[in-house]
């Protein structure tokens, strides 16, 4: 089997392409610092996320500090962010309480009026985390037409507990292949060599850079290949870290797209390596006078125990009819 890579560019709404004149393909997905709603549990490793470090004048950024807290590494937990620094081994971004509760807010509209994607709203990095509230996990094996209907109508929905998720939206690139260093990042520019450079940050999963182009925040993001290099996934390969891989994966793709949500999966474990099945469910619109068509597929990530990663191409598993026009 072939291994497939994660950084296919996802396709952005015509609103935000007009709003950014991008012209090619965007990818979605603003992210979270691990841990930083809901009181996450320390994950008990060596390393905390970077400091921001900001340029003017379109300057290079200055490299991520290492060291972040030191802590022995315990059981599955939601990642905690260090003290500064990419030091140390990744810590494991499974499960604890991190998150922001409440539904995703309205992306062009701020608290106070203001564009939260304008270069002028306040920005201080990714703020993401394992989902701890949201939509229970469905078994794929099990999923009633009814969750199917009501996942691919809720925005709110698109990510289940657990799952990677980032409560506000952003303008992000996701492109290949993985990052060794912020500063790598940076040196990479933006996608189309548009904008001004502004800050760069990272997280526990991917390095990022962003741009202001036209008054417009974009941010370029790479993972991080101490994290997952495209076929290898960092220590220790469970299960649950690749549920979490696969969640990040699909949301890097699909986070901008209506009416697209991550169902459930199903696990199944053998001799040699374990299968996790992916369930998803995407929206094919209908004309006027149609019906939109509802695709469920199933995506398989096959983990061995030296933590190596092969992506199947993704299966149709059925589909439903949606909304009519």
């Amino acid at each position: 089997m072939v291994t497939r890579h994660f950084a296919n560019v996802t396709a952005f709404g015509v609103g935000l392409c007009l709003l950014t004149a991008c012209g090619g393909k965007a990818g979605s997905a603003q992210s979270v610092q691990p841990g930083s709603g809901g009181g996450a549990p320390n994950a008990g490793s060596d390393n905390g996320d970077a400091g921001s470090s900001v340029a003017a004048n379109g300057g290079a950024a200055g490299s991520a500090t290492s060291g972040g807290s030191g802590g022995a590494a315990g059981a599955l937990s939601a990642p905690s962010g260090g003290n500064g620094g990419t030091g140390g081994k990744v810590p494991d971004p499974v499960a604890g309480n991190g998150g922001t509760a409440g539904r995703a807010p309205d992306p062009m509209a701020g608290s106070g009026g203001e564009n939260p994607l304008a270069c002028s709203t306040p920005y201080s990095g990714p703020v993401s985390s394992p989902r701890s509230d949201g939509p229970p996990d469905a078994d794929c094996a099990n999923i009633a037409e009814s969750i199917i209907l009501s996942r691919s109508r809720d925005r709110w929905a698109r990510a289940p507990q657990g799952y990677y998720y980032e409560p506000s939206d952003s303008i992000a690139f996701w492109n290949e292949p993985c990052s060794k260093s912020v500063d790598e990042t940076v040196s990479r520019g933006p996608t189309d060599g548009m904008g001004t450079f502004l800050a760069s940050y990272s997280n526990d999963w991917f390095y990022e850079a962003a741009y202001c182009f036209n008054g417009v925040r974009r941010l370029e993001r790479n993972l991080r290949c101490d994290y997952f290099d495209g076929s290898t996934l960092a220590k220790p390969p469970t299960n649950a870290r690749l549920r979490f891989l696969a969640g990040l994966l699909w949301w890097s793709k699909n986070q901008n797209l209506s009416n697209a949500a991550i169902i459930g999966h199903s696990d199944i474990v053998g001799d040699t390596f374990d299968i996790l099945q992916l369930c998803t469910v995407s929206t094919a619109r209908g004309d006027f006078g149609s019906c939109d068509e509802l695709r469920v597929e199933s995506t398989d990530y096959h983990l061995s125990l030296n933590g190596m990663v092969v992506i199947d191409e993704p299966k149709l598993v059925r589909t439903l009819e949606g909304e009519c026009h």
